[in-house]
């Protein structure tokens, strides 16, 4: 099975992809396509370069599938990795109550 190679940016944790010119991208549609062992090797010993370099962090190898002149990851992890998160992450604002909350002499018993 064909493989690219993932790996997270150390400047902001997102995911990149190796390219075929060796830079890194966050799209898996422009990670160069590994064919063979030999071809997986070379691509690891450049990313393994460029975390000595402190600009990615845990280059792994990662199966794909190509069809049609796209890529998929063929796992549902990598797929996530791929995508993005599955749920809304973003802050929300909180909801004021509708009354103020009691005072501490409120609470006291007489």
């Amino acid at each position: 099975m064909p493989k690219v190679i993932s790996a997270n940016r150390l400047a902001d944790g997102v995911v990149v992809y190796l390219r075929s010119d060796a830079s890194w991208f966050e799209e898996l549609e422009e990670a160069r396509l590994l064919e063979d062992e030999r071809a997986a090797e070379e691509g690891l010993g450049k990313a393994r370069e460029d975390v000595k370099k402190s600009l990615i962090v845990d280059p792994v190898l990662v199966e794909v599938l190509a069809k049609d002149g796209s890529l998929r990851a063929a796992t549902l992890r990598e797929t996530i990795r791929a995508c993005g998160p599955t749920i809304d992450f973003r802050p929300r604002k909180r909801r004021l109550a509708a009354k103020p909350a009691r005072e501490t002499a409120d609470l006291v018993s007489p």
